[in-house]
């Protein structure tokens, strides 16, 4: 089931590419138009043969958009070598076109679905760094031209034996000092052979296509490819990217996997440990929310309001009453406490209202109010001897709007 997620997943990767296309596109065409009202009716067939139509014709002007939505259209009726085909002829006749992109992506959807690994370890696979430049030559002294040197007698000199000073000391002989050891770099994994008739000769995937090609490899070759995605999601400059990699380890079920988003969730970039804490936030299973208290605890605040929102979405109220019960930063704690109403924790926060201070007690009621614990405030209003905050209660009330809410709203007014 995890992984028919992930195909889904991919599949609205390829349309999300495609929407992203359509901003760049140019006016469509008759034709054009009707093949994307057959294609959203899901008439496939109709589609191809409007499609291949338009493709045909020199005097079509949205040819790359078209080329795209007839290999969409083709993969769609399993005609996969049509697809390929036409993905390939858009790739040679519109390498600069933005349909480009989401073409390679409907690629690795069919290369998936046929189980061709060597397409997918080709995209996925980084390139070869480039070879360093040569190291630059000192340019040599010129050579005076040579010529006859006249000889200049030299003029004699008396010298005495007592007159010749000592001879000067022998340096000391070198000491061979070794050097210390450098590791070498760890080897580049080999670019496997480029699969003929699947990729063009001058095929460089991007990394969101790298990381799309190591989604479907994971469920095969998961100690390979988690390395791999780790690697993208620290290393990455780009933010969406690192977040794409961390979606596709938590998704992926596996207990390494997600151990691996756990670690990059305490040690990333914050961007990165963000998107990692965000992305354990939706992993369904067991433990997830002591590895975020765990994250909490070595966080910096920006961090921490991601745990928090993270496990008020998780409902862990238990995890968010200790938080709110250690937490020394105020504005960390209120939020804390307005996250555990979302998350409905009406016992805890009856629970921090009755010890509360005058400083905790307005975001234990603007909590109570997330959690439309109307009871909760009732009881509190007829309690409460300070009169702003019963104010606050009563306005709070109003706004639940519900027919005990009002009543007890409108008894107050005639007081």
């Amino acid at each position: 089931m995890r992984y028919q997620r992930l195909s889904r997943c991919v599949s609205i990767v390829v349309l999300a590419l495609a929407c992203s296309a359509a901003l760049y596109a140019e006016p469509e065409s008759k034709r054009l138009a009707r093949a994307k009202d057959l294609i959203a009716d899901e008439q496939w067939t109709q589609a191809v043969d409007v499609l291949r139509q338009a493709a045909g014709d020199p005097r079509e002007t949205s040819k790359d958009e078209i080329l795209f939505w007839l290999a969409h259209s083709q993969n769609q009726v399993r005609d996969t070598a049509a697809a390929l085909e036409t993905i390939g002829r858009l790739e040679r006749e519109f390498h600069a076109s933005p349909w480009v992109k989401p073409a390679q992506s409907l690629r690795i959807e069919i290369a998936q679905r046929m189980r061709r690994s060597d397409v997918l370890w080709y995209t996925a696979t980084p390139p070869p760094p480039p070879p360093a430049p040569p190291a630059p030559v000192a340019p040599r002294a010129a050579t005076p031209a040579a010529g006859p040197v006249p000889a200049v007698p030299a003029a004699p000199v008396a010298v005495r034996r007592g007159d010749l000073p000592p001879p000067a000391p022998a340096p000391p002989a070198p000491v061979a000092v070794p050097m210390a050891a450098v590791p070498p770099a760890p080897p580049q994994p080999p670019l496997p052979p480029r699969p003929r008739g699947w990729l063009p000769d001058n095929y460089l995937p991007d990394t969101d296509l790298r990381i799309q090609a190591l989604g479907s490899l994971i469920r095969t070759d998961a100690p390979r490819v988690i390395p791999m995605l780790k690697e993208i999601a620290l290393d990455s400059g780009n933010p969406g990217e690192a977040r794409r990699a961390l979606f596709v380890l938590a998704q992926s079920g596996r207990p390494e996997a997600r151990s691996t988003v756990v670690e990059v969730a305490k040690t990333g970039p914050e961007p990165v440990r963000i998107a990692a804490v965000r992305e354990l936030g939706r992993v369904v299973g067991p433990g997830i929310t002591n590895e975020l208290l765990e994250v909490y605890s070595i966080s910096n605040p920006r961090v921490k309001y991601e745990v928090v929102t993270s496990l008020g979405e998780r409902s862990a109220t238990t995890a968010l009453f200790r938080i709110v019960e250690s937490e020394t930063d105020r504005p960390l704690r209120d939020r804390a406490i307005v996250t555990l109403g979302e998350a409905g924790g009406q016992d805890q926060l009856r629970l921090l209202y009755s010890r509360a201070s005058s400083d905790t007690k307005r975001p234990i009621i603007a909590a109570l109010f997330n959690a439309r614990a109307e009871d909760e405030l009732i009881r509190i209003a007829e309690r409460e001897r300070d009169p702003a905050v019963r104010q606050d209660i009563l306005s709070r009330l109003r706004l639940l709007g519900t027919p005990r809410a009002k009543a007890y709203v409108e008894a107050a007014r005639q007081k």
